[in-house]
């Protein structure tokens, strides 16, 4: 199902079509492989990646509406205000987490970088931008994005064990060139 984001940390984002082929192909290769090299992947962005543009149709086909998609995400919640903001200006995502999530979980804040038009691409951890589900299992996260372009976002954490999986849900937020607010409102700034 489009939008369905239970991945593996150490393989990048493919469109779902080719998950199921990419899978076969990767578990075999996979058993082939030394122990050290199953270690997980980075999440950094090098600088021979192809990142391109996608338009907010294309990252809405890509499973980023601009309103958050939670159909990963249980019967969680999840706002974000403003979809478009100035590399200075906070953008703030609200919700609820759904009842399998614990109070104390710590979600993380991810940018998708598309490597083409049809969806695929990889995750860069924003490794500063993070909040904690409190006792009533509602979070907020307050981020400056500091990337300019139309991008998608995925807001969630990695599960347990030896094959985690990202829950979580995505949408896709706009920074601009201008600025509106230079306040210190306890937001953390995306440097990447």
């Amino acid at each position: 199902m489009r939008g369905e984001w239970r991945l593996r940390r150490s393989i990048p984002y493919r469109a779902p079509m080719k998950m199921i082929a990419g899978a076969a192909v990767l578990g075999i290769s996979l058993s082939l492989l030394p122990v050290a090299a199953l270690a997980p992947a980075a999440h950094a962005v090098a600088a021979s990646d192809r990142i391109v543009s996608l338009t907010r149709q294309e990252l809405k086909d890509a499973g980023f509406p601009r309103r958050p998609n939670t159909t990963a995400w249980g019967k969680g919640t999840a706002q974000v205000s403003p979809h478009k903001a100035g590399p200075d200006d906070p953008i703030t995502i609200t919700g609820t987490a759904p009842k399998s999530i614990k109070p104390g979980t710590v979600l993380m804040m991810q940018r998708f970088l598309p490597s083409n038009k049809k969806g695929d691409g990889t995750f860069q951890d924003l490794d500063l931008i993070t909040a904690t589900v409190d006792a009533n299992r509602r979070f907020t996260l307050v981020a400056r994005l500091a990337r300019v372009g139309l991008w998608g976002y995925r807001v969630g954490y990695l599960t347990d064990g030896d094959n985690p999986e990202f829950i979580g849900f995505q949408f896709q937020a706009r920074t601009t060139t201008t600025s509106s607010a230079s306040a210190s409102d306890g937001s953390t700034t995306d440097n990447s």
